[in-house]
């Protein structure tokens, strides 16, 4: 729905649907540093369930922050113009955590094909370099650009953003990615996005999906099955 003025109330954004994916970012990208820091030298295995999570992590939040740029920046610049230096802000981080992410694309790439440690160790300082823009990015939007959003950008326009990001995914890890986004989830949260999902697509993640996840997490991080509400 196109709209030039404040949102009408009811059918304002609840922007806590953002806040819930940056979780996701939040833990993953500083624990796969730590993972890939201390992974064994020469074990291809263990590289490749690790470059293969990195895959997934990382096409997301570029994903993630292509969808911001062509599908929210430019609205946002021209319903909220008194707020644009907020926008631009949002806009030139982006850019130096696109930097930070091709760095560690690049050597997750690299690492996956020489499973060595010099790379490992590249890789993982690569990562903490992009947590701390991505961090620092992610707090500003949440306290700065979520407001904006909530009173200039329509449930329906956000919903793209999100169907988007989810096309991006490989059909084979959606269920795994929709796990990450709930791992950290409060109930109210899970609730949320699972009530936008298709009947049967909350079926599959009841009866497939929270043991995939919990398999999954417990293989990259090497602990015990990670404990997810269905």
């Amino acid at each position: 729905m196109p709209t030039t003025g404040p949102v009408p109330a009811d059918d304002r954004l609840d922007p806590q649907e953002m806040v819930v994916l940056h979780r996701v970012f939040r833990r993953e990208i500083p624990l796969l540093a730590d993972l890939v820091a201390a992974a064994p030298p020469g074990d291809r295995r263990r590289t490749t369930v690790l470059a293969d999570h990195l895959d997934l992590v990382l096409g997301a939040l570029a994903e993630h922050h292509e969808g911001e740029d062509d599908l929210l920046w430019p609205k946002l610049r021209e319903r909220a113009a008194p707020s644009a230096e907020v926008v631009a802000r949002m806009a030139d981080q982006h850019e130096a955590i696109a930097g930070a992410l091709a760095a560690a694309t690049d050597l997750s790439h690299r690492w996956r094909s020489r499973a060595d440690r010099e790379t490992a160790l590249h890789l993982a300082e690569a990562l903490r370099e992009l947590d701390r823009h991505a961090a620092a990015h992610m707090d500003d939007e949440e306290e700065h650009l979520l407001p904006l959003m909530a009173d200039h950008i329509t449930p329906r326009e956000w919903s793209e953003v999100g169907e988007r990001g989810r096309r991006s995914v490989p059909k084979a890890k959606l269920l795994i990615f929709l796990g990450a986004i709930l791992e950290d989830a409060t109930e109210p949260e899970r609730h949320l996005f699972l009530s936008q999902m298709p009947a049967p697509a909350r079926v599959l993640w009841r009866t497939l999906g929270t043991r995939l996840y919990q398999r999954t997490a417990a293989r990259v991080r090497r602990t015990d099955v990670v404990v997810l509400p269905a």
